[in-house]
C-alpha cells in the first residue's frame, strides 16, 4: 500500500476500528483474560493521553484491577499538555501513590501523550518506578512534535499549553528517546491514524522492547491485545524481567514486529545536565516520599 494512502487511511477509520476494538474487547476477554499471569498487587499509576482525561483508561483500569494489581489514576482532569503545574502535579501524583504504598515501587502506563509523562518520571526517580509501559507513545519525535503525528496535533498541543516544559530542554530528543533506566514497554500499531509509528519504537537496549499490534491509536486502551500486554508485562517478578512473548492460544493475533527497525540509542543521561531536570530535584523528592504518612 503506498505510504501517503495508508496514512489517510488509518487517519479516516481511526474512529471506527477503534470502536471495532471496544467491541473485540466486549466479545473476546472471555478467552483471553483465564490465560494471563495474576498480579502481584503492586500499584500501577495510569496517564491518559492529550485532551483525555481519566476516563478514557477506565476499561484498561478496570481489566488490571481485575487482574490483581492496585490501579490509580492521574487525577489530573483533561490532559492538556505538559506545562510546569502539570509537571508537578504528575511527580506529586507519583509520590502519593509510592507512599501509599509503603514504599512500594509503582509501575507507570501512559497512553500517548500520557506515556512521555511516564518514561520521563521512571528517568527521574527511578527509585520509586519498578516499570514502564506506553501506548501509542511517540516519544522519539518530542524535538518535533509536527513530525510526530500525521495530523497538526503540535498546534492543539501549542495552542492549550503556551509554556512547554520540555520545549525549553535543546536536547529534548535525544532525552525523550533513550529509554528510561528501568524495564520498558512501548505497545505501537502500523495502523496508528494519530501517532507515526516509527515514532514510537524503542531503541534495542537490554530492559526494552517494541510490541506491535493490530488496530488504531483512539483504540489503544481497549483493544484486547493491547490489555494483554499491559497485564503480562505488569505481572513479571520485579528484577526478572523478560521481552514479551504472547500466549499460543491468541500468538497469531500479534505480528511479528520484525521488520521494525529500532532507532540508535542516544544513551542520553543526567551527567552534568542537573538543569535538565523536568520535575524539579529528584533527590529531595525522593526524601519526601519516605517520610509521607500513607492515607488512612
Amino acid at each position: 500500500m503506498n505510504d501517503k494512502f495508508r496514512k489517510f487511511f488509518n487517519v479516516m477509520t481511526e474512529a471506527q476500528r477503534a470502536a471495532a476494538e471496544w467491541g473485540g474487547l466486549k466479545l473476546g476477554w472471555s478467552f483471553i483474560e483465564p490465560r494471563l499471569p495474576k498480579g502481584d498487587g503492586h500499584p500501577v499509576l495510569f496517564f491518559p493521553g492529550f485532551l483525555t482525561t481519566d476516563g478514557y483508561t477506565s476499561a484498561l483500569r478496570e481489566r488490571v484491577e481485575q487482574a490483581g494489581f492496585k490501579a490509580y489514576t492521574w487525577e489530573g482532569g483533561f490532559n492538556l499538555g505538559f506545562d510546569e503545574e502539570t509537571a508537578a502535579h504528575v511527580a506529586a501524583r507519583l509520590r502519593e501513590v509510592y507512599a501509599e504504598n509503603g514504599g512500594r515501587k509503582v509501575s507507570l502506563v501512559g497512553y500517548s501523550l500520557g506515556g512521555f509523562y511516564a518514561r520521563e518520571l521512571a528517568r527521574e526517580f527511578p527509585d520509586m518506578v519498578r516499570g514502564v509501559i506506553t501506548l501509542g507513545t511517540p516519544f522519539g519525535r518530542m524535538d518535533d512534535t509536527s513530525q510526530a503525528s500525521p495530523l497538526p496535533v503540535d498546534k492543539l498541543i501549542r495552542f492549550f499549553t503556551k509554556h512547554s516544559v520540555h520545549d525549553s530542554q535543546a536536547d529534548i530528543g535525544a532525552r525523550s528517546l533513550t529509554p528510561p533506566p528501568v524495564p520498558t514497554t512501548s505497545v505501537y500499531s502500523r495502523g496508528d491514524g494519530v501517532a507515526e509509528w516509527q515514532a514510537t519504537l524503542n531503541p534495542r537496549t537490554r530492559q526494552a522492547e517494541n510490541v506491535e499490534v493490530y488496530g488504531s491509536h483512539l483504540g489503544m486502551t481497549v483493544n484486547p491485545l493491547t490489555i494483554a500486554v499491559v497485564i503480562d508485562r505488569l505481572a513479571q517478578k520485579e528484577g526478572a524481567w523478560k521481552k514479551f512473548k504472547p500466549h499460543a492460544d491468541f500468538a497469531a493475533g500479534y505480528p511479528d514486529g520484525t521488520d521494525a527497525v529500532p532507532p540508535k540509542n542516544p544513551r542520553w543521561s543526567f551527567a552534568g545536565r542537573e538543569e535538565s531536570r523536568l520535575f524539579g530535584d529528584a533527590k529531595s523528592a525522593r526524601k519526601k516520599s519516605k517520610t509521607e504518612k500513607p492515607k488512612p
